[in-house]
């Protein structure tokens, strides 16, 4: 075979190179500050620690919300919340805003979601564009069968899959991490102690509608961690399942979470919802992909990024004006994303003495802002804001005073990143769904 042969066969192998199987994986409520990758305090877990090991971890990732419908809106769509819509719920996510899944399987792709259901079940519109969407739920409306085996309906919709010559997009989203105050019983077998309380106590607890002492947050706190340990299991039993099925060669598998949790009673910083402060909108974000060197980036990212990132990944045109940018330089060794103002977002829920509670009215504008910019950490609500220095301060525990003339520099950006939000469809949620959510701890 002549050199000009040879050229033109790996020119032709080249064009036919399959685009990569594609993984996402959202374990809800789960906190940067328990993998050990970003935070050597957290306790050992040998599958995600080991998948951490052979991935880019981003060491600044932060989510667009501090709640799951907008988070995982921004995930799929590449745009902050005010942009897509889903803001509330008693709003869908709009639907003349393309999503990843609708452009992936445009592309040719297989997409198939699993997922824990309420705010990421098949109501918001987030389902668009999969060929299978199943919010997996026990007969009564509860989360406890999933939470028992978090991705074990994820892997049997694997090995079903009905096209299995296309390219396989799969979304895979539990609540596991989420409940730990529902004292499911592989986690409450790991307490030093029985719990005090029982389970609907507990939710009204990290609400603040009830009272619990310091023994009562010890006790969330240990449930918490027994949970993680738990889905880390359940995680590692379907990276074999998708291994030993062939679907992770040259697969991009993306682990993130929506949001973190909060744990300081004494400081008005608990769960999540209503709030805009770095441990519940900073999250973990390890992404394993074909040519990509295992490292810790300290670039700041957010999850819009991953819109862009995995259509890339898959040779897909990226959509115009979006808020992310492509992570796929930064994977491949290449330069990094600019650094650029990140914002959070929170249009329905606020904290008032001490208790969460839920807008009366769907909002036309954020009831609260957070605007990420080089070392500070600006949050508004409406009529007051406060900045942290996050270099000398990363607890955010000494707002900066009141005549720093940041405080005035990063309000304009608020005002001039973060406009009206999108009107949307309303939706009103069924019998079905409010119990989902009263679950949740997100409606009484």
């Amino acid at each position: 075979m002549t050199i000009a042969a040879l050229l033109a066969f790996a020119a032709g192998c080249a064009r036919e190179a399959a685009p990569p199987n594609i993984v996402v994986i959202s374990i809800d409520t789960l906190s940067r500050s328990a993998l050990r990758a970003l935070d050597p305090a957290a306790a050992p877990l040998p599958h995600l620690d080991a998948f951490a090991a052979e991935s880019v971890r981003f060491a600044d990732a932060l989510s667009t919300a501090s709640w799951t419908l907008p988070a995982h809106a921004s995930l799929m769509t590449g745009l902050f919340p005010h942009r897509h819509g889903a803001t509330d719920p008693r709003v869908l996510l709009s639907p003349d805003v393309p999503t990843l899944a609708e452009t992936l399987r445009g592309a040719g792709y297989e997409t198939i979601a699993v997922t824990g259901g309420a705010f990421v079940g098949a109501d918001y519109g987030l389902e668009r564009g999969f060929d299978e969407y199943h919010a997996w739920l026990a007969a009564d409306g509860s989360f406890t069968k999933a939470a028992e085996n978090p991705f074990g309906r994820a892997i049997a919709k694997m090995r079903a899959r009905k096209t299995p010559e296309r390219p396989l997009f799969l979304f895979a989203h539990t609540f596991s991490v989420h409940d730990y105050f529902d004292l499911h019983p592989w986690a409450v077998e790991r307490l030093a102690e029985p719990p005090a309380r029982q389970a609907a106590e507990y939710r009204r607890c990290v609400v603040g509608t009830v009272a619990c002492s310091d023994a009562d947050w010890r006790t969330l706190r240990a449930l918490y961690a027994a949970e993680v340990q738990h889905v880390d299991a359940a995680f590692g039993a379907l990276l074999g399942a998708l291994g030993a099925a062939g679907l992770l060669d040259d697969a991009i598998v993306v682990v993130t979470s929506d949001h973190g949790e909060g744990f300081e009673p004494g400081r008005q910083r608990i769960h999540h919802g209503g709030r805009l402060q770095a441990d519940v909108v900073r999250v973990p974000l390890l992404i394993r992909a074909p040519g990509a060197t295992p490292r810790t980036l300290d670039a700041r990212v957010s999850l819009v990024d991953l819109f862009p990132t995995l259509l890339e990944a898959a040779g897909v045109p990226v959509p115009p004006d979006i808020d992310g940018v492509s992570l796929l330089p930064a994977l491949r060794g290449g330069p990094l994303p600019p650094d650029r103002v990140l914002v959070a977002e929170e249009h329905a829920f606020q904290w008032w003495s001490g208790v969460r509670i839920q807008t009366r009215e769907v909002q036309p504008t954020p009831l609260a802002r957070a605007v990420v910019r080089g070392d500070h950490w600006y949050i508004d609500h409406r009529d007051s804001g406060v900045a942290y220095d996050m270099r000398s301060d990363p607890q955010q525990e000494r707002p900066l005073p009141e005549g720093d003339p940041i405080l005035a520099v990063l309000r304009a950006l608020a005002d001039d990143r973060i406009g009206a939000r999108l009107a949307t469809p309303s939706h009103d949620p069924d019998a079905d769904l409010r119990e989902q959510l009263r679950a949740l701890g997100y409606v009484d």
